[in-house]
Parts: C-alpha cells; structure tokens; sequence
C-alpha cells in the first residue's frame, strides 16, 4: 500500500512545486503548459492567485493521499481520506477525458504544443493518476 501512496503524493508535490514556481512568476514551460487556439494564443492566462490555488489544490491532494497510511488516526477517520482519494481519483478521471475542446483526450484542438503535450503526457499522467487512486482506495 505505501507505494501506490508514494507515488501519488510525489506526484502532487512536484505539481505543487512547479505551481508555486509560475505563481511567484516563473516563465520556464509556460508555453507548454496552457490551453491555446489554433493562431497560438493562449484560451485563458491564470494569474498569480488562481496558479497558487492550485498549487494549494495539490498540496491538499498530496496530504489526502498520504493520509491514507493511517498516520493522522488520533485526529482524522481513516474513511475520510479514502473517501477524499476517491473523489480525486474522479477529479482526474474527469481531466483525462477532458472539455471535448481543448484538453483531454477527446480534445478537438490537435494542433498546438498544448494539444501535442497534453495527449502525450498530461492526459496519460492524469489516468495515471486516477487508477493509482481508485488502487489506494481499494487496497486496505
């Protein structure tokens, strides 16, 4: 079981650090990384605010997924993390299929680096890491 574990919350920690990155302005992979139309601008541009909260988001999920070991039993039901990893397990199930218009699998724009990336690497590392959640949830 603390494989499984390990390897989500590793996960959610590097995207909680690379989120924190952009937030306090970093440019590296900016590109890359944002849903953009066909002429290469970009469908919308987070700020600085709306970055950090998802950098909180996956440092949430992170302590969500390692509170599956049991380590907070004298302050949180067990039940509630794998409920709460069950939940994120959608989340990502959700992404991994996408808004059927720019990310996702089932994504129409195909042409921008966004698009090339997110059918190589974003979308599979979110079905990645759905199955490892619905693994955690499932195991004892």
């Amino acid at each position: 079981m603390i494989f499984p574990v390990l390897i989500n919350t590793s996960i959610f920690i590097f995207l909680s650090f690379l989120h924190v990155y952009w937030a306090m302005g970093g440019k590296k992979g900016m590109s890359a990384v944002l849903p953009s139309l066909e002429e290469g601008h970009a469908v919308f541009t987070p700020g600085p605010l709306v970055t950090f909260i998802v950098a909180a988001a996956m440092g949430i999920f992170a302590f969500i997924t390692i509170g599956n070991l049991d380590i907070f039993r004298e302050y949180v039901n067990l039940n509630i993390f794998k409920y709460a990893t069950l939940f994120i397990g959608f989340i990502f199930t959700l992404r991994a299929i996408g808004d059927f218009k720019y990310m996702g699998f089932f994504k129409k724009a195909t042409g921008t680096l966004f698009a090339k990336n997110d059918t190589r690497y974003y979308s599979p590392l979110c079905v990645v890491i759905a199955i490892v959640s619905f693994l955690i949830f499932l195991l004892d």
